[in-house]
């Protein structure tokens, strides 16, 4: 969710107007956002525990106003439920009001932008794509960017040797000195795709155990669920969509249809279930979505059916 979305919740929340689902989708941000402490990490001691200290004031006074109104009514696990609502919305608001202090950059499905970084580094972002760094950059401080999605990153390396932290995840820390690489950070999967130069990944497990892999050039780095690999993999196939281009090698026909999803927000249905399975090599112009379809359609002899957003593969009927 952006900043937007987060203040429209909120309000709706405050006002008694939010549903079920509105509400789920806050405390799902929430459990995000208090297991990643990146959103935290740049506040000062002094800084936490003032915002410590409003939050328990905040959450008091509430409590005490909700127990003026209906003391009889509240059952002490009512009052529990009370207190963890509100310690939610008074936290969530403060995330929102941090994030607003930070820059950042998106692209909707299907779009591309370069972003030079304060540093003079940068990113080029792929489709539905988004970059964030805090407003204060700090030179003399660890150079750390936000990253959902996929991005380019081109780092420029300083004098006194600066850190370069990208946070690819709340479980994935990428951390480099002067480089190339290419980061996809998308649903339950995220790679790092090492260009040119070194970098040291940073993994944390479920008990949030860290461990440490060092990339070199041509390597492939997979985070799949509580999986980790590396592998040498042909740098071409995974940057070619810089030139708005998508290489595959043996890629089958479910694998595209992900990445439609994920960068042009395509629904992709198939008519025959056979068809995931589908392998595809070979290069297509990615300039539109348009252009990767009529590729498939062309490559597999296949019927496209789509309406707005989604799109349905069939296989054609074969004329006698």
């Amino acid at each position: 969710m952006n900043q937007e979305q987060i203040a429209q919740l909120l309000e709706k929340l405050r006002a008694g107007t939010a549903t079920s689902y509105e509400k789920a989708l806050l405390e799902e941000f929430w459990e995000k956002a208090s297991a990643d402490s990146s959103f935290t990490d740049s506040l000062s001691s002094k800084e936490k525990q003032t915002i410590k200290e409003e939050l328990f004031a905040n959450i008091k006074s509430q409590l005490q106003w909700q127990e003026k109104k209906s003391v009889r009514s509240l059952y002490p696990s009512l009052l529990y439920k009370v207190a963890a609502s509100i310690s939610i919305i008074v936290i969530v608001s403060f995330l929102w009001l941090y994030h607003s202090n930070t820059i950042e950059y998106k692209t909707g499905f299907g779009e591309k932008l370069t972003v030079v970084l304060p540093d003079r580094s940068t990113v080029i972002l792929n489709g539905n794509s988004c970059v964030r760094y805090a407003k204060g950059w700090n030179e003399e401080n660890t150079r750390e960017v936000w990253i959902e999605g996929e991005g380019f990153f081109s780092v420029q390396h300083t004098k006194n040797h600066q850190k370069f932290i990208v946070h690819a995840a709340r479980q994935l820390n990428v951390e480099v000195l002067g480089t190339k690489f290419n980061v996809k950070a998308r649903s339950q999967k995220i790679e790092v795709m090492l260009a040119e130069g070194k970098v040291k990944l940073d993994l944390a497990d479920k008990t949030n155990a860290h461990a440490s892999y060092y990339l070199h050039p041509g390597e492939l780095a997979t985070v799949h669920n509580d999986s980790f690999s590396m592998r040498p993999v042909q740098q071409a196939n995974h940057i070619a969509w810089l030139k708005n281009k998508l290489l595959f090698d043996e890629t089958s026909l479910g694998d595209i249809a992900e990445i439609l999803e994920e960068a042009y927000g395509l629904h992709i249905a198939f008519q025959q279930e056979e068809l995931k399975n589908r392998k595809l090599s070979g290069e297509i112009s990615s300039a539109t979505a348009e252009d990767i379809l009529k590729a498939i359609s062309e490559t597999f002899n296949l019927t496209v059916t789509r309406n707005g957003q989604n799109v349905t593969l069939s296989q054609q009927n074969e004329t006698l």
